[in-house]
């Protein structure tokens, strides 16, 4: 396992660094891989640890919290994040590490209403690595944390003995474990809070859209990475914002197309493309629409 480059001195791992063969699901035991415990590092996909012993410091975006076995922590695409072990407790620390894309999950399971009802409660959000909570996302006691192990231990089984059908019954131990998370959750969370994850969806999903505008981008793609299907992240979106996300998307286009008419001597082809813009006449008939006029009398009008 070697990263596939660096930013700076952190070593990135993209999905080539572990999933081979089309399995987009990987999982060790920390202690398989023993250097990359204590040094901090970055991933391409979504990471479920869970501790089996010892405790640890982990650090993640500039953080730090204690966490100890039975804790489960759910850390997102491109989080800064390290573990670093407390030596002096009598057990080694030790962790599962399940790794896996949202194309891992079947898409009949994202579509699905009742998951769609659970995963507005809270899970992840797999695109935006910032979250409000500090801390290990699910303390388990008793016999949550025996149910936890169990469906951990048989994913590691299967995925290592790659017995005829391992990935389509890791796929269905990976969803138990999901849905298992789900129902803690949801026992943390009020009504309130689920209308406040609802409208950081939205704001995160606003924000990603102004970083990424140049990209092509889709709503099943936005959909799917946080785990909604395209139809219920449709209706959340146009109910927190009035608008369509198509809508939001070519309005904050326009926007930095107007920036770039004023301040640069690019060319009107070199700004449409420059703003995520393949199609000229689409990128006219936009502009007109929003603007009222083209981009070249708009470039006139404003120098």
């Amino acid at each position: 396992m070697k990263p596939a480059y660096y930013e700076g001195n952190i070593p990135v791992f993209t999905k080539d660094s572990f999933f081979q063969c089309g399995e987009h699901v990987y999982i060790h035991e920390s202690t398989d891989f023993p250097a990359y415990v204590g040094t901090a590092h970055k991933h391409e996909f979504i990471e479920f640890v869970y501790v089996l012993s010892g405790e640890a410091k982990h650090a993640i975006n500039g953080m730090e919290y204690d966490v100890m076995s039975g804790d489960l922590i759910i850390i997102n695409y491109d989080a800064t994040h390290a573990f670093y072990a407390n030596t002096s407790h009598k057990d080694d620390f030790v962790t599962y590490d399940l790794m896996f894309t949202p194309d891992f999950l079947d898409a009949g399971l994202i579509r699905g209403n009742n998951f769609n009802s659970l995963a507005s409660s809270f899970l992840f959000y797999s695109m935006f690595p910032e979250k409000q909570e500090i801390g290990p996302d699910l303390h388990l006691t008793g016999s949550q944390m025996k149910t936890f192990r169990e469906i951990f231990d048989k994913i590691y089984l299967e995925f290592h003995q790659k017995q005829k059908g391992y990935v389509e019954i890791i796929r269905a131990y990976v969803v138990e474990l999901i849905i298992y998370i789900f129902r803690q959750i949801e026992r943390k969370n009020s009504t309130d809070a689920c209308r406040h994850k609802h409208e950081e969806i939205v704001y995160r999903t606003l924000r990603y859209l102004y970083d990424h505008y140049q990209t092509q981008i889709t709503l099943e793609d936005l959909a799917a990475q946080i785990f909604l299907s395209k139809d219920y992240f449709s209706r959340l979106f146009r109910e927190i914002t009035g608008k369509p996300v198509s809508e939001l998307l070519q309005q904050i286009r326009i926007e930095e197309a107007c920036k770039l008419l004023i301040s640069t001597d690019e060319t009107i082809l070199e700004v449409a493309n420059e703003c995520g813009y393949q199609d000229i006449k689409f990128f006219y008939a936009t502009f007109r629409k929003l603007m009222g006029m083209t981009p070249g009398e708009y470039r006139k009008a404003n120098r």
